[in-house]
């Protein structure tokens, strides 16, 4: 077999992989999340800051919610809701800004940061979501 060939084939090996492992297509959950389609009853506005959100404490009326996320100094965060598989926003610098909708039945939620430590470090919060 010719040198040649053989890169050849290794080049294009090495496309697929980079390919398969590129376009997965999911979030770590393994989920796929898809957002619900209709009216917002409520729009919710949480700041990301190093190591903290504001504010912890969210309330909303059960339906499509949408929450608006702003980070206002460096580093990246995300926003996830417990109980919510795939629904996570995501910011990586000062004036980043992210939003999405979900939608939440009555019942109490906690929100943090997937980012490992920043959730223990006290990024996190609840959303009181009611009738």
């Amino acid at each position: 077999m010719r040198p040649t060939a053989v890169l050849s084939g290794a080049v294009l090996l090495g496309a697929v992989a980079f390919g398969l492992v590129a376009c997965g297509g999911s979030d770590s959950n393994g989920s796929t999340y898809v957002e619900p389609k209709g009216p917002v009853v409520k729009t919710l506005k949480v700041e990301a800051g190093n190591l903290w959100f504001k504010p912890e404490e969210l309330d909303a009326p059960a339906g499509i919610i949408r929450i608006e996320l702003d980070n206002t100094e460096s580093g990246a965060h995300t926003l996830a809701i417990k109980g919510v598989p795939g629904f996570e926003l995501s910011v990586s610098g000062d004036g980043d800004e992210d939003s999405g909708k979900v939608k939440l039945a009555p019942d109490e939620y906690e929100f943090y940061c997937t980012i490992p430590g920043h959730a223990e470090a006290g990024m996190k919060g609840t959303l009181t979501v009611s009738n």
